[in-house]
């Protein structure tokens, strides 16, 4: 559902949470509504964990293939027409009262090579931060709409 093109920036080890705060919006709006309006927002994404109480919803793995990053052929270093495999979950933490809320959301991205030795582990990747804008775009609308 949410698409995205990657860097070929591998993971520097810097905590991710670090960055969430730029992933965030503050609503208008009660929480209950901006809880509903988030899970509809993420659609078919397949969802881990749901705690209403704690404000947190996470998704399961959603895997696919990497927009910008291609497989190189072992023999001739040439690149093919072939691309690296990517996943990524989601970690959206919804706060707020009567009066406002807010919405955080974090990804966390892994890629893995089609073939060859390395096609066995995922390797962590920084986020461009697309996926998460993408999700709060969506929420944004929702919540106007509603």
């Amino acid at each position: 559902m949410f698409g995205r093109s990657s860097s070929d920036q591998a993971y520097d080890g810097s905590p991710i949470g670090s960055q969430s705060s730029k992933y965030s919006r503050s609503f208008n709006d009660d929480f209950e509504h901006v809880w509903a309006t988030v899970i509809m927002s993420l659609g078919n994404l397949p969802l881990d964990k749901i705690d209403k109480d704690k404000g947190i919803i996470k998704t399961g793995w959603v895997e696919g293939f990497s927009q910008t990053r291609k497989a190189r052929s072992v023999v001739t270093s040439r690149f093919l027409n072939d691309y690296w495999k990517e996943r990524y979950r989601l970690t959206v933490t919804i706060s707020g009262n009567i009066m406002a809320s807010s919405v955080k959301v974090r990804c966390q991205l892994q890629q893995k090579p089609r073939g060859g030795s390395a096609a066995y582990r995922w390797e962590r990747v920084k986020p461009t931060g697309e996926i998460e804008e993408e999700v709060l775009r969506r929420v944004e609308e929702l919540v106007e709409e509603g």
